[in-house]
């Protein structure tokens, strides 16, 4: 498993997408499947991003095994993510339910400390 960790900052968001998606190509990884994985790589870093503590780190790891492809993001808010309707009309707030929609599967795993870890599967044909 490969990670990379930065300082929780929107600017981060962008660049860690940019490693996952670089990670997946070298990996094999399907075209279509790429912009998935980046959707929901963006989704769940924005998340960690913006509940996590100011100045706090968020970790991207990436892994791959027979067709399945994980993201899994940590930050250190205690804070669950939960899967919201919002109205069509609002600017936010759609993060965890396109997890939740476009991935094979995806959960939250807690961790010493304080941390959580919010992690996704996207399942690729070749």
């Amino acid at each position: 498993m490969d990670s990379l960790s930065f300082t929780a900052a929107l600017d981060g968001v962008p660049s860690s997408r940019r490693w996952v998606v670089a990670w997946a190509r070298r990996a094999g990884c399907p075209e279509a499947c790429v912009r998935t994985i980046a959707l929901l790589t963006t989704e769940a870093v924005t998340n960690a991003v913006r509940h996590g503590p100011d100045g706090g780190t968020v970790t991207v790891a990436v892994s791959q095994v027979r067709g399945q492809w994980r993201v899994a993001v940590t930050d250190q808010s205690r804070g669950r993510p939960v899967v919201r309707d919002v109205e069509p009309w609002a600017l936010g707030g759609r993060g965890v339910m396109l997890i939740d929609r476009l991935a094979a599967a995806w959960g939250v795993d807690g961790g010493r400390g304080g941390v959580k870890t919010v992690w996704f599967r996207v399942a690729c044909e070749d």
